[in-house]
């Protein structure tokens, strides 16, 4: 058997969705002739902590875990911030205080490309060790943090492997680089990194279409689209439950480029016009603080429920017992590339799904592909699509969207990615 070192930041007990991609490779990646070998984090910070998650991790796999400097502990210092750092972190909010804006900017323009970037010396010294002792035949690192694929660069060229580049999301082009006051300087550096990550990779791995010829367009390489996806033995023994109140959940963070207003607003309106007495909105995850300030505004407390990271498993039993599921693709430029992993597990609850984003983006092709709800634009008003809903839930019509989803799940995807090693070695 061909072994992969894979290298990533995201591993359990780490929780949230930057793990759920690399888990669910090294879990299926045995079944076509490659034994995975981990280089991870020893104690990262990362947004959420899902010690359930350790369970998944297949028995036979070799995990070596490294010290890393990390910037978020003096982050913490200097705010005065407790617990863990969550994702939206990085934007702005209307009560930041002054501190908070000093250290942001000292993020943005210190540590080039991300936070992570005190990993990179321990990727190299370790991964060489490990490559000796171990032997791989490849080198595979996915990314988000975008720093660990310099490591990873740096690693190849020492060791002479050939090496695969997975990127999650887009790089110098990320929905996140918005909300930061980056110096030319700090950009410049930002940009020769990534052009020379996508010019060193022996291929590149996106997990969609769009953001693979966002990266051409950069860098000409050999680019793979594999998506996010889900794991059938996720939902085992699910069975949705008829619930007493119409309920709509959204699963994962909420960013403030991702905070869909005008859904609230029709909730608002909905509920002003006393059209639906009967709803719940869960939102499961972390929430921009300026969500949660309309929230408060628009009086939908009573209505909408803040709930924090709950793990993997009981977040999909709330997914499959929802009535509607509600997805929100960050409101930024050159987003139509986004594939968020919750779309996947959406998609196998087989409940309605409400989008916002662009309607000609990568995920509203797969949710018109398979006919499994609708994708609004940021500007829509989805109240319409809402009540009707609501009211097919209150005649006892059956909820179920049947799709043909084969193709997304995590062993398929993971067949493509063996595939991809084997053309690269």
């Amino acid at each position: 058997m061909k072994k992969v070192l894979i290298i990533t930041y995201y591993w359990p007990p780490a929780g949230g969705p930057g793990v759920q991609r690399v888990l669910k490779f090294a879990k299926y990646l045995p079944e076509f002739g490659w034994q995975p070998i981990i280089l991870t984090v020893e104690k990262g910070e990362y947004p959420a902590i899902d010690e359930s998650l350790l369970d998944e991790v297949p028995p036979n796999i070799k995990v070596y875990k490294t010290k890393s400097f990390e910037p978020f502990n003096l982050y913490k210092g200097v705010t005065g911030y407790k617990g863990n750092i969550p994702t939206h972190v990085l934007s702005n909010s209307e009560n930041e205080n002054f501190l908070q804006k000093i250290s942001k900017w000292v993020r943005a323009n210190i540590f080039i490309p991300d936070a992570r970037v005190g990993w990179i010396p321990s990727i190299v010294k370790e991964g060489l060790r490990i490559i000796d002792i171990e032997k791989p035949d490849i080198i595979f690192s996915s990314s988000p943090p975008h720093s660990l694929q310099i490591g990873a660069m740096k690693l190849a060229v020492k060791s002479g492997l050939k090496w695969v580049a997975d990127f999650r999301d887009p790089w110098t082009d990320g929905f996140w680089q918005q909300d930061l006051k980056r110096t030319r300087y700090a950009i410049k550096k930002d940009t020769v990194y990534e052009l020379s990550v996508l010019k060193n990779s022996n291929a590149v791995i996106t997990v969609s279409q769009s953001i693979a010829d966002l990266l051409n367009k950069k860098v000409v390489n050999k680019y793979f689209s594999i998506p996010n996806g889900y794991d059938k033995s996720d939902f085992e023994g699910f069975v949705k439950q008829r619930n007493d109140i119409f309920k709509i959940v959204y699963a994962g963070s909420l960013r403030k480029s991702q905070i869909p207003y005008n859904f609230f607003e029709a909730i608002n309106s909905l509920k002003v016009q006393n059209r639906i007495k009967k709803l719940e909105v869960n939102f499961i995850g972390t929430i921009h603080p300026d969500a949660i300030n309309l929230i408060n505004e628009r009086h939908l407390a009573d209505i909408v429920k803040l709930n924090n990271y709950i793990p993997h498993s009981e977040l999909i039993k709330e997914i499959v017992n929802a009535d509607m599921l509600l997805l929100s693709i960050p409101n930024t430029q050159k987003s139509e590339g986004i594939l968020t992993g919750k779309l996947f597990e959406y998609i196998a609850a087989k409940n309605f799904i409400l989008g916002f984003g662009p309607k000609d983006g990568d995920a509203a092709k797969i949710i018109n592909e398979l006919n499994c709800g609708i994708m609004f634009d940021f500007s829509d008003s989805p109240e319409e699509v809402i009540l009707e809903k609501y009211n097919d839930w209150l005649d006892g019509k059956n909820s179920l969207v049947e799709n043909d989803s084969e193709k997304y799940t995590r062993k398929n995807l993971t067949k493509k990615l063996s595939e991809v090693f084997e053309s690269v070695i």
